[in-house]
């Protein structure tokens, strides 16, 4: 082939068969052979497809409530950068220690037979909490369950969390794969405390915390696909306010605009007065979030929501506390069974749509309520963002104000405020504190507007 001047194999096939056979002075037939050889021997791979494709699937862990899985589309979904927001004292905490045991049940009982990371950054964590909810919750496996498949360690500072996530982390997952307990659930508890600052605000700053968020989420989606496990991020809110429109062209969305359908939810009236922290930046990097709020309400639970939900402390001997006596109205009625509820909101997700429902927290978690039927919660959702153009919102129909609630309910004795029934609320609000991040997102809205 060096003497017909043919060096590389491509050399001899880009020629034609007949200048080949003219080159090396053999027949048609023979240089045709001699092709047909190299292109079978050149034959490049075959390119994977997604029959063939051999990829882990996503695995699904049960939150503990028939609910809030079907509302999420069977349960959290490994691989994915799962959000949770809300005030402080709205159950956020909660249902990540809840999502921690429950990722340790065997698959029969909607677990994943996983281990949880839990970061947190401004305390430790409630290790009591836990052992209440793995005690008092009957669904969680007593033999697969334990603490000691709670991982924790605290994180300060944004650049110790980047060196948990990228070094620490990878490092004892592939340790622990081999275990009973692979690590299938990764929670930080709380990110937007790591972004609390002093500083003047400045284009400077902003570009800083968004360069860091976004290294953040990077860093996060990385761990969640590299290893398959379930990443759960818990936020704060900020106050949402009608800051007015900036001039700008016609029929041009500006930044207040697209929020409502990112950063809140409208499921009952007073939800939509707050909204995610960390801005725009964030919310592009993030798979689902979930919006927990405090609404104020209560509401009376029917017979069967008392025996399946209801929550009732117990004594150590089994028998109910003195105050599970309730006292009967007129009508029948038991005061005691009037609870404090809060909203849970799908605000946005990859794999289910918005959603809302009434939950309530307990000692064993976190529990939804079935909608209440006295309420037309068609309309609710048909009328989830109805704004006039000037930002205003409109009232919607059938819904009830946070307020009025006790007062149209069907008995003339008013809810009683039960001191063990709030139990949970002072707990969660000794806490966490109200401070706000107001400054950094609504810096970050007025740029955005302006551009």
């Amino acid at each position: 082939m060096y003497l017909c001047n043919f060096i590389t194999i491509a050399d001899l096939l880009v020629t034609p068969i007949n200048e080949v056979a003219k080159r090396c002075k053999i027949s048609a037939q023979d240089a045709k052979a001699i092709y047909d050889v190299l292109l079978k021997e050149c034959k490049p791979p075959a390119l994977p497809t997604l029959i063939t494709l051999n990829l882990p699937l996503d695995e699904v862990l049960s939150t503990g409530d028939a609910y809030l899985d079907h509302a999420l589309g069977g349960g959290i979904r490994t691989g994915m950068v799962w959000e949770i927001v809300g005030e402080s004292a709205a159950g956020k905490s909660q249902l990540a220690l809840q999502l921690s045991l429950f990722v340790q049940n065997p698959p029969e009982l909607g677990g994943i037979h996983g281990a949880a990371c839990y970061l947190t950054t401004s305390s430790k964590l409630p290790t009591s909490r836990l052992s209440q909810m793995l005690q008092s919750n009957e669904n969680l496996s007593k033999d697969s369950c334990d603490l000691a498949h709670v991982h924790t360690i605290r994180v300060n500072t944004t650049p110790m969390l980047t060196n948990v996530l990228m070094n620490l982390l990878p490092n004892f997952i592939q340790q622990q794969q081999t275990t009973s307990h692979p690590v299938k659930l990764l929670v930080i508890d709380a990110l937007a405390e790591l972004f609390r600052s002093t500083e003047k605000m400045s284009k400077t700053t902003l570009f800083d915390r968004s360069k860091e968020l976004n290294q953040l989420a990077l860093d996060l989606h990385a761990l969640a696909t590299r290893h398959n496990i379930a990443v759960v991020v818990l936020n704060e809110v900020i106050d949402r306010f009608e800051r007015g429109r900036l001039s700008s062209k016609a029929g041009e969305l500006v930044y207040s605009d697209q929020s409502r359908f990112f950063g809140t939810s409208s499921s009952v009236p007073g939800e939509n007065t707050k909204e995610a922290s960390l801005g725009l930046v964030w919310a592009n990097a993030v798979n689902a979030r979930i919006m927990m709020s405090r609404t104020g309400r209560r509401r009376y639970l029917d017979e069967n929501e008392i025996h399946q939900k209801r929550t009732r402390m117990q004594s150590s001997d089994g028998a109910l506390a003195s105050s599970s006596a309730p006292s009967t109205s007129s009508t029948g009625q038991s005061d005691e069974q009037s609870t404090l509820i809060r909203r849970l909101s799908i605000v946005f997700s990859s794999v289910s749509p918005p959603s809302s429902m009434d939950y309530i927290v307990t000692h064993k978690g976190v529990v939804v309520l079935p909608d209440d039927p006295s309420q037309d919660c068609t309309a609710i959702l048909e009328c989830r963002f109805a704004n006039d153009v000037d930002g205003s919102e409109t009232q919607i129909k059938n819904a009830v104000a946070p307020a009025e609630v006790p007062h149209t309910l069907t008995t003339q004795s008013q809810p009683l405020e039960n001191p063990e029934e709030d139990e949970y609320d002072r707990l969660l609000e000794a806490s966490e504190d109200d401070i706000l991040y107001d400054a950094y997102d609504a810096f970050e809205q007025q740029l955005t507007q302006a551009t």
